[in-house]
């Protein structure tokens, strides 16, 4: 009788190590923090592009709506955990020049 007791615990605690084990070998997608970086970057110029181009005719709307697209890009930054102080201010200046 404590064979068995102890056979079946044997067998509980392999069963556990086996589904723990299959838990952890689960592929997550994760990205690099450069990756994502680059893509946040790529993202916001092409924004910027977008708004650019839609008011190409009318300089003052563009400089007015560029303006607000950048401090917008600004507060996004400085909560974003992927880019420090002085990669934002790099940035939004590379923004600014657009």
């Amino acid at each position: 009788m404590d064979i068995v007791i102890i056979i079946l615990i044997l067998a509980l605690v392999g069963i556990g190590v086996l589904i723990f084990l299959n838990g952890n070998n689960k592929n997550l997608n994760t990205k690099s923090s450069i990756v994502k970086k680059h893509e946040i970057m790529e993202q916001y110029e092409k924004e910027l592009q977008l708004i650019l181009n839609n008011y190409k005719d009318d300089k003052d709307k563009q400089i007015a709506q560029k303006k607000i697209f950048l401090q917008k890009c600004s507060s996004e930054l400085s909560r974003n955990i992927f880019f420090d102080p002085s990669e934002s201010k790099k940035l939004i200046q590379k923004l600014a020049s657009l």
